[in-house]
């Protein structure tokens, strides 16, 4: 292994506090995490993605994404669905990581037989205790498969710290592997990625790095001064301009800039087929016209003339729209098709959550997906931060919060859903359902994270789980 790659996994390893001294281990979780990372906008735990350690179909890692939520048990996907019998923009990712400095046409095929089988009615392989759990999730995401928006995506990445050099049989061994996936009949595409040494280190800059862009905006007004607002724009943008915002270096759409949008990606609906429709119609030039644009807030903004930089940013309002361009990136009519467009630098978090509940009220959005919005977790933010030394955690309100702060052991950060469920598990009496989906969870428990509570139970419930979860 080079030394570049060494010192990001113990650059990961001390952030994680994970204390495994095997290195194939340690680089099955770094790879894991760095990948799952690039897939999934919210903040999550690599051991509940790891399924490696024998008898599993040759997978290390597994993330299983269900509208837009990771989840790793069959219980969790109930509750998802008794919330919304629609299915939408589910994802596998399947992760095979080998140390060997050489990509292996023979270990890309098993690893693409060892997939094949997970999705098999008969499975021919042994199956762990891991493999067997998330195959019931795929039994019961078939049997739906009517409610299903589209079809699932399948995507897979070998891992390596060698050189990819697109050598043609390792191609064509990858191409062998898409097609037996393809032919089971249950994907709408598959992917298949081999990562090397470069590759996954740019991933793991990804998790550290505030995400910026650069982007020529030249027709546009400034907005008169707004208490709380550095500055903000109204205009419009090229689409070509606007998917420099959306896109990542390798041109896939960078999920976590939508986390604060509220309402996830909802698939082929109505709306956003009349969107579709629009952009590919005989007049895309209408589209500035049809659409409401979205609203962009960052916490940085510099420009000179017309060229504009803003780093760590949301798209809080324009989701659906902003996939809908993305599936049409490539098509050649859309260079000359505009996007109304805000633009609009705060870093005043009830500034920030005032824009985010108006630009998303326009049509349903469930309570729960608003939680992270009320006064109480602001409070129990700042209470976590009373605390010093080895009594030191930190409340993530929003997704990724604390991810570029190097400063910061990523295992004593606590998400909401964490929040949540340690203290449904130690203060309600309700360990049973600390598995559940959120949602449904909060549904369950009358007056959580409410301002009348005292906010010491919540943060020792989370301590108590930190300290368990260090000693295992």
């Amino acid at each position: 292994m080079d030394r570049i790659t060494k010192t990001y996994i113990t650059d990961f390893l001390k952030m994680q506090q994970i204390k495994e001294l095997d290195e194939s281990v340690q680089f099955e979780l770094f790879s894991g995490y760095s990948i799952i990372s690039k897939e999934y906008g919210d903040t999550f735990d690599i051991f509940d993605c790891i399924v490696g350690g024998g008898n599993d179909c040759g997978i290390d890692v597994l993330g299983i994404i269900v509208n837009d939520r990771l989840i790793s048990s069959e219980e969790e996907l109930e509750d998802i669905l008794s919330i919304s019998s629609a299915i939408r923009n589910t994802r596998f990712i399947f992760i095979q990581a080998k140390t060997s400095a050489n990509f292996s046409a023979s270990e890309i095929g098993n690893f693409g037989v060892g997939v094949c089988d997970f999705f098999s009615e008969t499975p021919k392989m042994k199956r762990n205790e891991q493999i067997t759990d998330r195959a019931k999730i795929v039994d019961l995401l078939i049997s739906k498969l009517p409610n299903m928006k589209e079809r699932p995506e399948c995507l897979l990445y070998y891992v390596t710290t060698g050189k990819w050099t697109n050598d043609q049989t390792l191609a064509g061994r990858i191409s062998v592997v898409k097609d037996d996936l393809m032919r089971t009949g249950i994907f709408k595409n598959v992917n298949f990625c081999p990562v090397d040494a470069d590759l996954i280190q740019k991933y793991y800059s990804y998790t550290k790095d505030s995400i910026s862009r650069t982007f020529e905006f030249n027709s546009r007004i400034q907005l008169p001064d707004i208490h709380n607002v550095v500055e903000a724009y109204l205009g419009i943008l090229p689409l070509k301009e606007y998917v420099k915002l959306i896109t990542d270096e390798e041109g896939g759409i960078i999920k976590h800039i939508f986390y604060d949008n509220v309402r996830d990606f909802l698939g082929e609906n109505p709306v956003n087929g009349e969107i579709n429709e629009t952009l590919l119609g005989s007049n895309p030039d209408k589209f500035v016209l049809l659409n409401n644009g979205v609203t962009v807030v960052c916490k940085e903004l510099t420009y000179v003339r017309n060229t504009f930089s803003i780093s760590d940013y949301q798209v809080v309002n324009g989701c659906q729209t902003s996939h809908v361009i993305y599936k049409n990136k490539d098509k050649e009519n859309l260079n000359n098709v505009f996007l109304p467009i805000k633009i609009i630098s705060s870093s005043n978090e009830d500034t920030i959550n005032e824009i985010i509940r108006a630009t998303n009220r326009q049509t349903e959005v469930l309570d729960e997906q608003f939680i992270a919005l009320s006064g109480f977790h602001k409070k129990l933010e700042s209470f976590y931060n009373t605390f010093e030394g080895n009594k030191r955690l930190y409340y993530e309100r929003r997704s990724k919060q604390y991810s570029y702060q190097d400063d910061v052991e990523k295992v004593r950060v606590v998400t909401i859903n964490t929040q949540l469920k340690a203290f449904a598990s130690m203060f309600c009496d309700k360990p049973y359902n600390a598995s559940r989906y959120y949602g449904r969870l909060v549904k369950d428990i009358d007056d959580i994270f409410s301002l009348k509570h005292e906010l010491m139970p919540y943060y020792t419930s989370s301590f108590a789980l930190y300290k368990l979860e260090y000693l295992f």
